[in-house]
């Protein structure tokens, strides 16, 4: 992890973005910059939590585990929403770790000043329970999805949603994978093939990139359109 000055204009946010310009300068005031690597870990698990998250640009798995080596993605976070859900709703220990799927630049702030913030900023509030109300249908959706539908079309949806928020179609093959679609890496590597056979992915040296999103689309199920929208809502 790093530390740097604010290079970046707070909208790179774009659950902020929606925000008053005074309300966006208090939480500019209240923050600061910081960038991750891929693997670091945000929150850990039934521990209390700091921090909030506002991805800039990074991506992250909250991931819940049920015994050790056993564990699932629940949701991705990114550039449209924040990381630490437990401080802003008070709860003291939250379940979930929250590990950084993609690096990049976030801000952090600490709950407290979220909470001090969230008092007298009306529109603040009415930001982050619409993103929780989409992390929860992410969560929901995804739980429908893992008994229903393929596994290749359930990586083409996460390929796809990983995509929207990096903005960079290259990305490493990792065990994450295998723990977002709840799979072992065998499985995660037939899925991989069968979409690189397809001609939607290029499969090289355990990167993966996405060559053709619309042939994508047409193999991801029906739950990323159904996610896409809630996001956007």
């Amino acid at each position: 992890m790093s530390i740097r000055p604010h290079e970046e204009p707070v909208v790179g946010n774009l659950l902020l973005a929606q925000l008053p310009v005074h309300e966006r300068n208090a939480i500019q005031r209240g923050s600061e910059t910081h960038e991750y690597s891929a693997g670091e870990t945000l929150i850990t698990a039934k521990a209390h939590s700091d921090f909030v998250f506002f991805p800039i640009n990074g991506v992250v798995s909250v991931i819940r585990s049920v015994r050790p080596g056993q564990s699932i993605e629940l949701a991705l976070v990114g550039s449209e929403g924040m990381v630490g859900l437990d401080a802003f709703i008070e709860v003291k220990v939250q379940l979930d770790d929250a590990v950084v799927q993609s690096g990049g630049c976030f801000y952090r702030m600490p709950g407290e000043e979220l909470r001090r913030q969230m008092h007298r900023a009306s529109a603040l509030q009415r930001c982050l329970f619409r993103f929780a109300n989409a992390f929860m249908d992410q969560v929901a959706q995804n739980a429908v999805c893992y008994r229903f539908h393929s596994v290749e079309s359930r990586l083409a949806r996460w390929l796809l949603m990983v995509d929207d928020r990096r903005h960079v179609s290259e990305m490493h093959e990792s065990p994450s994978i295998g723990t977002a679609l709840g799979v072992d890496e065998a499985t995660v590597s037939a899925a991989l093939e069968q979409l690189a056979t397809a001609k939607g992915i290029r499969f090289r040296r355990h990167v993966v990139t996405i060559v053709d999103r619309e042939g994508l689309e047409l193999h991801a199920c029906e739950c990323y359109d159904t996610l896409r929208d809630s996001c956007r809502a």
